[in-house]
């Protein structure tokens, strides 16, 4: 890996932590350099602006252009940033993991509010009690596979650091 790529992954590392607002790119660099001062040098500086202006600008962050120069604002999440600083080999399997994560994460939601309803139903039907008892605890049983899973994806994709 060279310097170059060392620094940008650093650089888009510390994007993906922080947060910014209509700030200037010269504050985005003292802030990424505040705490690696071994960084701070013109050469690095024009070296991050340039990767910033051409792969990092447009696709995420907002620019205030109504001031000179502009101000930023972030566009992006963390798992946007994560997978751009990984190597191009690794970006798919990343997505998919993610992806997957997302999409368990989001049945366990529903399998959440089919509990939260049966639990209503198990107050308003006395008569079906015994059946209404055990899809509960099918669903239960369900929904801790299902956090089981997200959690292992979870732990897969803290690896890709």
């Amino acid at each position: 890996m060279t310097k170059g790529q060392i620094l940008q992954k650093l650089f888009v590392r510390f994007l993906a932590k922080m947060k910014f607002q209509n700030c200037l790119f010269q504050d985005i660099w003292n802030l990424f350099i505040e705490k690696r001062d071994y960084l701070n040098s013109k050469e690095n500086f024009d070296f991050i602006y340039a990767y910033f202006k051409e792969l990092l600008e447009e696709n995420y962050f907002t620019m205030d252009i109504s001031s000179i120069p502009s101000k930023y604002t972030s566009a992006y999440t963390t798992h946007q940033l994560k997978k751009l600083s990984l190597p191009k080999e690794l970006r798919s399997p990343y997505e998919t993991i993610y992806l997957k994560a997302q999409n368990i994460k989001n049945e366990i939601y529903k399998n959440q509010i089919e509990i939260e309803y049966l639990h209503e139903c198990f107050k308003e039907f006395p008569p079906i009690r015994f059946q209404i008892e055990f899809l509960i605890q099918e669903k239960q049983q369900e929904l801790v596979k299902l956090e089981s899973r997200v959690s292992v994806l979870a732990e897969l994709i803290e690896n890709f650091n």
